[in-house]
């Protein structure tokens, strides 16, 4: 019996939007967030990153920014 490791490799931008998932859905529990608002958040950031709406980094800063702007306001 022969063992062959198939090459299964995801693409470049799947693995990013895992990435800018986890990254949105830390921080906006880190700023108070419950986790169903939390992984909503997380989900838009991996939608936008599949979609071509920019690189994981930019996804992350927008939505980072716009969670404690919300953040902010509400404490107000």
């Amino acid at each position: 019996m022969s063992a062959v490791i198939l090459p299964f490799v995801r693409p470049a931008r799947a693995t990013n939007a895992d990435g800018a998932f986890a990254a949105v859905n830390i921080a906006a529990r880190r700023m108070g967030y419950s986790e169903h608002l939390a992984l909503r958040a997380a989900r838009v950031a991996r939608r936008d990153v599949l979609d071509g709406r920019g690189s994981a980094a930019s996804v992350v800063s927008k939505l980072k920014a716009a969670l404690a702007c919300a953040a902010r306001k509400e404490e107000a």
